[in-house]
């Protein structure tokens, strides 16, 4: 796929894509009056160590052909353009309220169709939960509920490789800590996510972590650390 239709970046994590033909199940629709014409995905932000750590131990077992993005944590999957407004209130108002904190990661599980790796993060079950509490009216039935973990490997139809995977992350992954340090929006488009706004915690804000808007092509930005999440 052209790199020219990678979204951007910010300064801490690049935007992901996923395939553009990627069509989103009923489940993971938003509860709106209408259809909506626009969804933004929520994720958490963390160091660069960290979010390289884990997307290279996502690399080493997702699919080559298949590995568009890079290792993220995602609070809200499907938040609807039409309550776009009250939506970034909220998040700014938590921001304010926070600070960063620490993240790790745990035991890797199977999932369906592949593995996924537990994440260690209690305060951002507090975020979510906050956030559901003024959202709930629209989220869809994905996005009720919150399990933090990242997506080491997917798409597999194999379940032997997935088991393989699994006992392998199990005997020679030694595991991850790092800091969460604000939040970001993504307007997700057609299967792409195109980075709207990054919200640093109060902390960051206060040692100049702002990051800039995001433009519509990475190629106006510099080649920075970050996350590309996963679908």
């Amino acid at each position: 796929m052209d790199s020219s239709t990678v979204s951007n970046s910010n300064p801490f994590n690049p935007g992901p894509y996923t395939a553009e033909t990627y069509t989103r199940r009923a489940d993971h629709t938003p509860r709106t009056a209408q259809p909506e014409t626009e969804t933004y995905i929520l994720t958490l932000n963390t160091d660069e160590a960290h979010h390289k750590a884990v997307t290279a131990l996502r690399d080493k077992y997702f699919p080559p052909a298949l590995n568009k993005l890079s290792a993220h944590v995602a609070l809200f999957r499907a938040l609807p353009g039409s309550e776009l407004p009250g939506i970034e209130t909220a998040i700014q108002d938590v921001v304010r309220q926070s600070h960063p904190f620490p993240i790790s990661t745990g035991k890797p599980f199977l999932l369906a169709h592949g593995v996924g790796l537990e994440v260690h993060a209690s305060l951002a079950q507090d975020i979510f939960r906050t956030l559901k509490e003024q959202w709930n009216d629209f989220l869809s039935q994905q996005d009720q509920s919150f399990r933090a973990h990242y997506t080491v490997q997917n798409k597999v139809e194999d379940k032997e490789i997935a088991r393989k995977t699994l006992e392998e992350i199990q005997g020679s992954f030694a595991g991850s800590t790092g800091t969460v340090t604000g939040l970001s929006l993504y307007l997700y488009v057609r299967g792409y996510w195109n980075l709207k706004q990054f919200y640093p915690f109060a902390e960051g804000r206060e040692k100049g972590l702002e990051a800039p808007v995001a433009a519509t092509n990475n190629s106006d930005w510099p080649a920075l650390p970050g996350s590309r999440p996963d679908s």
